[in-house]
């Protein structure tokens, strides 16, 4: 059973998507005000993190980056965001993670999970 972890301020679009993907039979955590992130993948494996770029106090990017350099440097990231730019999609495919642009089909968003979570069972990496 696939692990995925959300970490986004709009709490009504990471509770929607949680409660879809436990539906779906992932087990879900919703990263809440407070935790720090890179703490709780030390304390717990996920298999994917869903990500929002634009975050009150942190940087997406610099999270990013900070995940690219850590023991966790293997987790599948896939990132829903405003931040739409060219520069910020580069960015993003420059450290390996999937980028879906808000606002987001929630069906499209739950295909992309599957095809992620897939792509790396295919590839060999644990789940």
């Amino acid at each position: 059973m696939s692990r995925i972890l959300i970490f986004d301020d709009n709490i009504y679009f990471a509770s929607l998507v949680a409660s879809q993907l436990t539906r779906l039979g992932y087990v879900v955590h919703v990263l809440v005000p407070g935790e720090d992130l890179l703490d709780l993948l030390s304390a717990e494996p996920y298999d994917l993190l869903i990500m929002e770029l634009l975050l009150q106090g942190e940087d997406g990017l610099s999270l990013l980056r900070a995940i690219s350099c850590s023991p966790f440097s293997s987790l599948q990231v896939l990132i829903v965001s405003h931040r739409t730019g060219f520069v910020d999609q580069q960015r993003v495919a420059e450290y390996s993670a999937d980028f879906l642009s808000k606002p987001v089909d929630l069906y499209e968003l739950l295909e992309k999970v599957a095809q992620i979570l897939n792509r790396a069972s295919m590839q060999g990496i644990s789940l």
